[in-house]
């Protein structure tokens, strides 16, 4: 049996707008296990950024129970919701956000200086994560030298 990595019941979020309350998920149920891959998809305004930003500590849900390796999300505080963030939720934008004063290697090594691990090690791992994409031979390279994919 998978091992539960986080389950959503109920998860509702809306906005106060003026007098109006605008209701972005109303009811949604998820569970995710360990070495399971999801997409979420739905049209533009669907809420799917909404979810993501609640499922990766960044926003809480209005109503409804979120929990994270059996944890209940909504009794973590700042600095726990913080760590959580950091060492245990990856996220990977649309746009690519890459520092352009730093090359390839340094923009993969960037996200590991703020989970505190060492620099021989940051510099093991990132070369290790361009060899597998095939970028090994572009390391030293800048962003703008970088195609869009590669990127």
């Amino acid at each position: 049996m998978a091992k539960e990595i986080l389950s959503m019941k109920n998860i509702v979020k809306a906005y106060q707008m003026g007098e109006e309350e605008n209701v972005v998920l109303k009811g949604i149920d998820l569970t995710v296990e360990e070495g399971e891959f999801l997409a979420i998809l739905g049209p533009s305004g669907s809420g799917k950024s909404t979810l993501m930003n609640i499922i990766g500590c960044l926003d809480t849900q209005t109503s409804g129970e979120y929990r994270l390796s059996g944890d209940s999300v909504s009794a973590y505080d700042e600095k726990k919701l913080a760590r959580i963030r950091r060492k245990e939720i990856g996220f990977i934008f649309q746009s690519f956000y890459l520092l352009s004063k730093l090359n390839a290697l340094q923009n993969v090594e960037l996200p590991m200086i703020y989970g505190g691990i060492p620099p021989a090690e940051r510099e093991r791992r990132a070369k290790e994560k361009l060899e597998k994409v095939g970028l090994s031979k572009r390391s030293t390279y800048f962003p703008k030298q970088l195609s869009g994919g590669q990127q």
